[in-house]
């Protein structure tokens, strides 16, 4: 079975990367080739998918894979501080997902989806967090303006951290049933946040200083700087789920504050190549063993059409309403709204809170929110996935990679000799 995996694991890699650039072209990226092929094998083989899922081990895997992704969006970050926590960032993380979380949770409620209130607002949370792992190409597309990326960046960093000790207390009161458990778990988990903004900015000032410092004394090489910056996110998560604070909002703030501390020197794209390499290939590796264990998932739920209805409420008006509100009588152009509140791919930090969930709740509610999560991510892949790229093409231009690179040879042949 393990050789099986390893099989389908290499093949499915390889497929991806001999034609990346003609899915790209396509408008498929790769998060929506993962994930096909995922559905394939497991369509094909014998499967354990939901063993797979349910498994800690793949919980704490998946928790890796997002803050590696999380970083990689902070270094990217540009502009001040205050800037993160001013102007659109804030409407959307202050109005927008509180906004969103209530449509969500009231549209579930109205549908019958045979779950208790508790469980109804765990699949809110899971459903809600944007996440732009799937679509890290967008937040890079250098035709988008910068400060929409920088927004999205930040909104994609911070969101998951303010849904989290919500998730946490609805779970305990689905577990529990009792409001004093429910609480206490809230109360435990709401000083996470501040936690983990402490334990990010430290740390990351520490590593940031550090590196810069061995740096300017040429104590270090490139590979292994290279490898530093690989070892950065680990360390910072484990640091802040020790001292219980959110470590995806830790690894954040760390890449916020090591790009800071680097200082006039800032960082040099080669040190990064393969922290990026490493987190695009976790991410790829999470989404074929998401699609995968969906076979098992979405073929007993397939005909669970609250569910269906809620992932697409959540996918479309669920986020289109709140940030069309949010961002009333904002800095951001009309274009810059529409793009802002249509895009809102969900991704790793969906799949990780809906394994959370399927973790700590008992039996048929814990596959159910599994299933909910399901729907949510693999419509996001089919409706953002595809339609993301086609609204940039539309808002703001196709780019000359898109066009066909000429045969091999043309250009040689279309160039005359002198006479």
């Amino acid at each position: 079975m393990l050789t099986t995996l390893l099989l389908v694991t290499g093949v499915a890699l390889l497929i991806w990367s001999l034609w990346s650039r003609t899915f790209r072209r396509a408008t498929v990226n790769g998060p929506i080739v993962m994930t096909g092929l995922g559905l394939i094998a497991g369509a094909v083989l014998p499967t354990q998918g939901i063993l797979f899922m349910e498994s800690k081990a793949t919980l704490f895997l998946a928790e890796i894979v997002l803050a590696f992704l999380l970083f990689v969006d902070a270094l990217d970050v540009r502009g001040s501080v205050r800037s993160q926590f001013t102007g659109v960032p804030v409407r959307l993380l202050g109005i927008g997902l509180p906004l969103s979380l209530v449509l969500v949770l009231a549209v579930g409620l109205m549908l019958p989806l045979g779950l208790s209130v508790a469980v109804v607002l765990a699949i809110a949370c899971i459903a809600v967090p944007a996440d732009f792992s799937p679509e890290t190409s967008l937040v890079r597309d250098e035709r988008i303006p910068a400060r929409v990326r920088r927004w999205l960046s930040v909104e994609s960093g911070y969101n998951d951290g303010l849904v989290s000790p919500l998730l946490l207390a609805a779970l305990a009161f689905a577990s529990a049933g009792t409001t004093g458990d429910a609480g206490r778990a809230f109360a435990v988990a709401a000083p996470a946040g501040l936690i983990a903004v402490l334990v990010g900015a430290a740390v990351g000032a520490a590593i940031g200083g550090a590196t810069r410092f061995a740096d300017e004394r040429g104590w270090t090489e490139p590979q292994s700087m290279r490898i530093a910056f690989v070892a950065a996110p680990l360390i910072v998560f484990a640091a802040a789920v020790m001292l219980h604070g959110n470590g995806f909002v830790a690894v954040f703030v760390a890449g916020i504050a090591i790009r800071l501390t680097r200082g006039e020197k800032g960082l040099d794209r080669a040190e990064l190549t393969l922290l990026e390499d490493v987190s695009w290939l976790t991410n790829l590796l999470l989404w074929l063993a998401f699609g995968f264990a969906a076979v098992v998932l979405l073929s007993e739920t397939y005909d669970w059409w609250p569910a269906i209805a809620l992932a697409f409420v959540a996918l479309t008006v669920g986020r289109i309403i709140p940030v069309g509100i949010a961002l009333l009588g904002s800095e951001a152009s009309r274009e810059e709204r529409i793009f802002v509140a249509v895009v809102g791919p969900r991704g790793a930090a969906s799949i990780v809170f809906g394994l959370i969930a399927a973790n700590a709740l008992p039996g048929e509610q814990g596959f159910l929110v599994l299933a909910a999560t399901g729907m949510v991510v693999l419509g996001s892949v089919a409706i953002h996935g595809i339609g993301g790229p086609l609204l940039v093409r539309r808002l703001w231009g196709a780019r000359a990679a898109d066009a066909a690179p000429p045969p091999v040879g043309a250009a040689a042949a279309s160039v005359k000799p002198p006479a």
